[in-house]
């Protein structure tokens, strides 16, 4: 029995489809068991007894976190907090997703896991904090930090894009700050292969698509598969801007690409190139454009 924590979310509904896949067996949470409630999720885990806990739930509004300090550091380090108290007590294995935020965005080569952090909003740097809280109190822990994550359920950079492709000629995107697209589903795939081989691998891992591009070069693939596609019936001008003609409240790293050599090394994987995932998530999903809220 595997126990998915924010299995309504966008990561936590592509875990739970890859263990109903597999027919893994699975129960899941959401804000009926709130991670600020230690009693309620000891309560819940001692009546599944779950042989792993994932913990896909977090406060993910960037810019809005600067704002909402509070809910930020409470959703974002002492809900992991307490969720790593509970697998302790029980002594259960925890699965817990944080994010390239955590590095200040000045290195000048893909990062790796022990490379210095450095957040720059306070949404980094309350993930940061909950990492922290999770190494200190769990031994047997496996944090997986990932970066622009897409994916069918919620929102997020795809969807925003094809939005805004569908309804202006125009459109700026920033072009100076680099990383790697996530698809969701690669992601569960890989907490599922942790899963799957019981893995006492324990430590921190970063992963994302292979490759690298800016948001720029990011939303003109979209905008190339939207047409190829037939989801774009307009033309569309994607023009590349810098960060500081698009100002947002929350500072972003301007590099972020992260190495995924230990993930590849350890649990013996194979990681697409984001182009290849992008092109397979609009295959997937094109039959259904119309039940997806672009």
């Amino acid at each position: 029995m595997i126990w998915i924590i924010g299995n309504q979310g966008m990561l936590g509904k592509e875990v739970s489809r890859i263990f109903d896949e597999a027919g893994t067996a699975q129960v899941g949470s959401d804000r009926e068991v709130s991670i600020l409630d230690p009693a309620a999720m000891q309560s819940f885990a001692k009546e599944y007894r779950p042989a792993w806990i994932v913990n896909c739930s977090a406060y993910t509004a960037v810019d809005k976190a600067e704002e909402e300090q509070n809910a930020a550091f409470a959703l974002n380090r002492d809900g992991p907090a307490n969720i790593a108290k509970v697998a302790r007590e029980l002594d259960i294995p925890l699965i817990h997703i944080s994010t390239d935020y955590v590095f200040d965005g000045s290195s000048p080569e893909p990062l790796r896991e022990d490379a210095p952090t450095g957040p720059q909003s306070i949404y980094g740097k309350s993930k940061l904090a909950g990492e922290e809280a999770v190494r200190s109190t769990l031994d047997r822990h496996v944090i997986i930090r990932t970066a622009w994550l897409y994916g069918e359920f919620g929102a997020n950079f795809v969807f925003t894009m094809l939005k805004l492709m569908s309804s202006r000629e125009t459109i700026k995107v920033v072009d100076d700050q680099r990383g790697s697209p996530t698809w969701a589903r690669e992601l569960a795939r890989l907490i599922a292969v942790i899963i799957a081989a019981d893995s006492t691998a324990y430590g921190t891992y970063h992963f994302s698509g292979e490759g690298e591009c800016s948001w720029y070069g990011f939303a003109r693939e979209i905008y190339r598969l939207g047409r190829e596609k037939g989801m774009l019936q307009s033309d569309c001008e994607i023009v590349p801007c810098s960060s500081a003609e698009f100002p947002t409240p929350a500072r972003r790293p301007r590099y972020s690409l992260l190495s995924k050599e230990k993930v590849k090394r350890v649990f013996g994987i194979e990681i697409p190139d984001w182009k290849t995932s992008l092109n397979e998530f609009f295959e997937r999903f094109v039959s259904t454009k119309n039940k997806i809220a672009i």
